[in-house]
């Protein structure tokens, strides 16, 4: 009995080892910006720090720059700690 077992098993460790070489290994996803939309500019909000497309960023002129916000809110919490009102 134990015999049997052990060539079960034998033969299960077999299979399952040949599977794993039959099944080719998925492919790495890469990003590919699309040939049809020009790639937008992203700004960094000081703030929070996140990653904002240009055109949807809430913008401050400043005298040597202008800084870019996510949001208004992250403007007005930037603007509060350079001691400035809104």
């Amino acid at each position: 009995m134990f015999q049997l077992i052990l060539l079960a098993w034998v033969i299960y460790i077999l299979y399952r080892w040949l599977r794993r070489g039959a099944v080719p290994a998925p492919k790495p996803r890469t990003f590919e910006p699309s040939k049809d939309q020009p790639v937008e500019e992203m700004v960094q909000d000081p703030a929070c720090g996140t990653w904002v497309p240009l055109s949807q960023a809430v913008s401050l002129p400043g005298k040597k720059e202008t800084l870019y916000f996510c949001s208004s809110e992250c403007r007005d919490k930037f603007l509060g700690g350079q001691g400035r009102n809104n």
